[in-house]
C-alpha cells in the first residue's frame, strides 16, 4: 500500500463523513468536529504547507492535546514531511535539544506556550513559528483557496513520517523515527482482540507525543470509526467520563489506582465513576497489581495489559479479553517475529523483535541505531523476559531502570551519576520509588552535611531545574555513608 494513513482517511471520509468524530472541551462543554470536517482541514492544511515549501521537512508540534494538534500531526506525516511531537512538559534544555536535533523548519505551538516560544524565537532565528489558536485557521483557509480539489500526493509508506522523543531514560532523549508502515502495523492484531465499532467512544488523556496515545487511541480510530473525547482537565477526569460515557480507555497503573481510590471515596462503583458504559480498558507502562486488576474485572470491564516501546510503534503484545493469567503482560502480536536472546535455564533473556512495527532508526544517531539491533537484524528491547505459549512475561530491564507509577522509566545509573556530581562529598546514591514519586537516599562522608537541609534543598532544586519532568526528585534523605556498613 502506498500510504495507509491516506487510505484510511479516504475510507473514513466516505464511510463516516457526516458523523461526529473528535470532541474537545470548550467553555465547559464537549464540542464535536465531524470526520468530514477534520479530514477536509487536514487536506487544506497539507496543501498550505506544501505551497510554502515544507515538503520533506521536519515540523514540530508543541503543546497539549487538541484537535488542532491532531490535524497538524496527520497533515504533516501523511502528505508533507515528518511530524515531531514535543511534550508540553519538556524542560527548556530538553526542548532546545529536541528542536536542534530534528533541525525543525517550522514549530506549530499552543498559545499557552507563548512565553517559552518567545525565548525559542531568539535562540532559533531561522525557524518559522505558527500559533495554533491565532494562525492555523487562516492557513487552512489559504490552503482551501489554493486547493485544486485533489488530495495532496501521499508520502511513501516507508519514509520517515513521525519523530517520537523517548523520555526520562538518559540526559537527553533519543529521537525515534517511524514510518506510516510502522504506525499502522498493529491494528490487525488489535482487531483480533476487541470488536471496536462506530458505537464506541474513547476517552483520550494519554499525550499525543507518545506512541500509544497517538497510534492506538487516535490514528486507529480512523480504521474502527469510534469517537474520541479529549480529556479537558486531568483533575476532572471522573466528572468528564461520567458526562461522556466512554467505552474505551487506556492508562497507566497510577491512573487506575487514582480512579479506584476516587470511587471508594465517593461511594461509587468504579464502572459508574468511569461513566457506566466502560468495556475495554488497556494498561501499559508498568505492572498493574493483581488485586487492582481484579477489582475492575469484577465490575464487568475487560482489563487488558499491553506492552510495547516507541521503537516498536507501541506494538509487541496485548492481552485478549478475559485473560486470567495476571502475570503476563499480554499475548504476542501475531504479525511480528519475536524471540528471546540468550535465554537462561528458565527461558528468560532479552526480548527482541523483527517486523513492520520496528522503527527506522534513531534520528542522526547511527551508533545508537546500530547498537539497537543484533547481527540478525532483531531489535533489542533491553527488557528481560520470556515467551511461553505466545504470552510475554517480563522480569526487568537489562540496564537497571526504575519504572515510575506513571509508566515512565528512569535510568538508575544516570540519576546516581548526576546526583553524585552535585557535591564532592557524595559517596553513593540510591534512587527508588517512594509515595509514587522518585526518591533518593544520598550518602555523604561528611557527617555535618547530613544536617545542612538548606544546602541540599538548593542542590536538588538545581538538579530538578535541569531534569525532565519524569526525572525530577520528589523527596530525598541525606545520610552518613558510615550507615552503608551496617
Amino acid at each position: 500500500m502506498e500510504n495507509e494513513l491516506d487510505y484510511f482517511l479516504k475510507k473514513a471520509y466516505d464511510k463516516w463523513g457526516e458523523r461526529n468524530y473528535l470532541f474537545e472541551k470548550k467553555s465547559g462543554s464537549f464540542v464535536p468536529i465531524t470526520f468530514k470536517e477534520f479530514i477536509d482541514k487536514v487536506g487544506y492544511f497539507s496543501r498550505y504547507l506544501l505551497d510554502k515549501g515544507y515538503e520533506g521537512k521536519f515540523i514540530g508540534i508543541y503543546g497539549k492535546n487538541s484537535v488542532n494538534w491532531m490535524l497538524c500531526d496527520v497533515g504533516v506525516m501523511g502528505y508533507v514531511g515528518s511530524s515531531v511531537g514535543l511534550s508540553k512538559d519538556l524542560s527548556y534544555e530538553n526542548l532546545y535539544y529536541c528542536i536542534k536535533k530534528a533541525e525543525l523548519s517550522l514549530l506549530i505551538y499552543d498559545e499557552e506556550k507563548e512565553t517559552v516560544v518567545e525565548k525559542l524565537k531568539k535562540d532559533f532565528p531561522d525557524i518559522n513559528f505558527l500559533c495554533m489558536q491565532k494562525e492555523l485557521e487562516g492557513c487552512i483557509l489559504e490552503g482551501k483557496k489554493n486547493d485544486s480539489g485533489l488530495t495532496p500526493m501521499p508520502r511513501g509508506n516507508k519514509l520517515p513520517a513521525k519523530v517520537v522523543f523517548t523520555s526520562g531514560t538518559t540526559s537527553f532523549p533519543k529521537a525515534v523515527l517511524l514510518s506510516t508502515q510502522n504506525i499502522f502495523s498493529g491494528w490487525r492484531a488489535l482487531a483480533k482482540r476487541v470488536p471496536f465499532g462506530e458505537k464506541d467512544r474513547c476517552y483520550l488523556f494519554l499525550p499525543l507525543n507518545h506512541t500509544y496515545g497517538a497510534i492506538y487511541n487516535f490514528l486507529y480510530s480512523l480504521i474502527f470509526g469510534f469517537e474520541i473525547y479529549l480529556c479537558g482537565n486531568l483533575s476532572e477526569m471522573a466528572q468528564e467520563m461520567m458526562q461522556t460515557r466512554p467505552t474505551i480507555f487506556s492508562g497507566v497503573p497510577i491512573i487506575y489506582e487514582r480512579l479506584y481510590a476516587g470511587a471508594l471515596a465517593a461511594g461509587l462503583s468504579i464502572k459508574t465513576l468511569m461513566g457506566g458504559e466502560m468495556k475495554y480498558l488497556f494498561c501499559g507502562g508498568a505492572r498493574l497489581s493483581k488485586e487492582l486488576r481484579e477489582s475492575y474485572v469484577r465490575e464487568g470491564m475487560l482489563m487488558m495489559n499491553a506492552y510495547g516501546l516507541s521503537e516498536t510503534s507501541s506494538t509487541f503484545c496485548i492481552d485478549y479479553p478475559g485473560e486470567t493469567d495476571l502475570e503476563s503482560v499480554g499475548t504476542l502480536d501475531e504479525y511480528i517475529d519475536a524471540k528471546v536472546i540468550d535465554p537462561d535455564e528458565e527461558g528468560y533473556g532479552e526480548l527482541a523483535a523483527k517486523g513492520d512495527c520496528i522503527f527506522l532508526g534513531y534520528l542522526k544517531d547511527e551508533e545508537a541505531t546500530r547498537a539497537a539491533f543484533n547481527e540478525d537484524g532483531y531489535f533489542l528491547t533491553g527488557d528481560i523476559g520470556c515467551i511461553r505459549n505466545n504470552k510475554v512475561y517480563i522480569k526487568g530491564r537489562k540496564d537497571a531502570k526504575i519504572v515510575l507509577p506513571n509508566g515512565e522509566k528512569v535510568l538508575v545509573k544516570e540519576i546516581e551519576g548526576r546526583v553524585k556530581s552535585l557535591n564532592e562529598n557524595v559517596v553513593t546514591v540510591k534512587p527508588y520509588v517512594r509515595n509514587n514519586q522518585l526518591h533518593v537516599d544520598i550518602y555523604v562522608k561528611d557527617e555535618s552535611l547530613t544536617r545542612n537541609v538548606k544546602l541540599w534543598e538548593e542542590l536538588i532544586g538545581e538538579f530538578n531545574n535541569r531534569a525532565t519532568k519524569y526525572e525530577r526528585i520528589g523527596s530525598f534523605e541525606v545520610k552518613n555513608s558510615a550507615g552503608l556498613l551496617k
